[in-house]
């Protein structure tokens, strides 16, 4: 058997370190969509072993999210003789994963699932091809904790919302996206693979990969479109599609949101490029809370019984809030995308969105908290 020293980029990417690929990261830093870089620059690590990659990414993650594991890692203490002194992350310490996860490698179901018993909010979206495939229903994970698998609708998500989400991970240095698609797509060789997202360049539309196979290749820029559809190609494990998700530490929400967005709001109405988007990308940062927030059972947003009181108490008539969202298309199918698996979510959100850009304050108390924590992340 031959052995391998690394890969040939192929032409439809850009090398990270080449003179186009640092003239994309220059200009990209000057739009202020690289914050996510540098706290994962400072945890890039080149996977253990060639299975590995999901397990590499969300090491990275969590590092650069400072996520004690509150577990030995290694170190050696002379004056006490004591072994591994140091807690931190690795590929071979992540709660909920199974030796035959570091063998086989993992899905994008099972990253989230593990990354939900590391201390991380998640959410996970696949190609919206998804629908069209046969694949096999999963009732409970194989982990000591014996989760059970909820019964609910995988999320979808469609270029646009994914081009939200890269954007809104991009300007920020505490949430960050990770992607799951197949190598093939890019002309690379290979099967799946996992991916942590180093930033976007807007004017060229390219995003950078800190590829965790760095034996294999070196960090790239990859267009936008071309990665979602690479998110098309079917995992022949699971019969799903690929896809990415959206991380951040878990938060109870009984203080502020710590997406609170005033600072991130001026900078992006200064811009008039992005002006017309920016709400859109703070909903992002909204939307994933408030997901978060009922998984939690912090909020009661979903049910039937807030929308009839939110319905009744709104200052504008409903329908024609529904409708008002309606009329920006890729706004409506951001929000369509969170809240796919809660039918009243969306209505909630039209109707509380259009009442809290207009200014308008409720009387009930449980709707002016939902109000206001609205407001609060998108910084009006």
């Amino acid at each position: 058997m031959s052995l391998v020293y690394m890969r040939q980029m192929p032409p439809n990417l850009i090398a990270f370190s080449s003179r186009e690929g640092k003239n994309l990261f220059i200009n990209a830093l000057q739009q202020g969509t690289m914050e996510c870089y540098f706290p994962l620059a400072e945890q890039f690590v080149t996977q253990l072993h060639p299975t590995t990659c999901g397990a590499t990414t969300l090491v990275m993650v969590l590092n650069a999210l400072k996520i004690d594991p509150e577990v030995q890692w290694k170190g050696y203490d002379l004056q006490l003789c004591f072994y591994r002194i140091w807690r931190w992350y690795n590929e071979e310490n992540l709660h909920g994963l199974k030796n035959e996860h570091l063998e086989k490698g993992i899905d994008l179901d099972e990253f989230k699932h593990i990354a939900s018993h590391n201390k991380l909010a998640i959410q996970a979206f696949y190609h919206t091809s998804l629908f069209s495939q046969q694949y096999p229903a999963r009732s409970q994970y194989n982990c000591q904790q014996q989760c059970q698998k909820l019964d609910q609708a995988f999320l979808t998500a469609k270029l646009s919302t994914f081009q939200y989400c890269i954007e809104a991970a991009s300007r920020r240095n505490n949430f960050f996206m990770i992607i799951n698609n197949s190598r093939k797509a890019l002309s690379q060789t290979g099967e799946g693979h996992f991916t942590p997202i180093g930033g976007i360049n807007l004017q060229s539309n390219m995003a950078l990969l800190l590829d965790v196979a760095r034996f294999k290749y070196p960090p790239y820029w990859c267009d936008i479109q071309q990665l979602y559809q690479s998110f098309e190609f079917v995992d022949q494990d699971t019969k799903m599609t690929r896809g990415f998700a959206i991380l951040q530490k878990q938060h109870t929400y009984d203080s502020k949101d710590p997406f609170s967005s005033h600072q991130l709001k001026q900078k992006l109405d200064s811009d008039e490029v992005i002006q017309e988007k920016s709400l859109a990308i703070l909903m992002v940062y909204y939307l994933f809370s408030i997901i978060n927030r009922i998984e939690i059972n912090k909020t009661q947003l979903q049910s039937e019984e807030f929308l009839q009181d939110l319905e009744s108490a709104s200052f504008i008539d409903s329908q024609l809030c529904i409708q008002a969202v309606q009329n920006q298309p890729d706004l409506y199918q951001l929000i369509q995308d969170f809240t796919f698996q809660y039918p009243d979510l969306n209505k909630c959100i039209s109707i509380l969105l259009c009442n809290v850009l207009k200014g308008h304050k409720f009387v009930q108390i449980q709707i002016q908290e939902e109000a206001d924590f609205m407001r609060n992340i998108l910084g009006i």
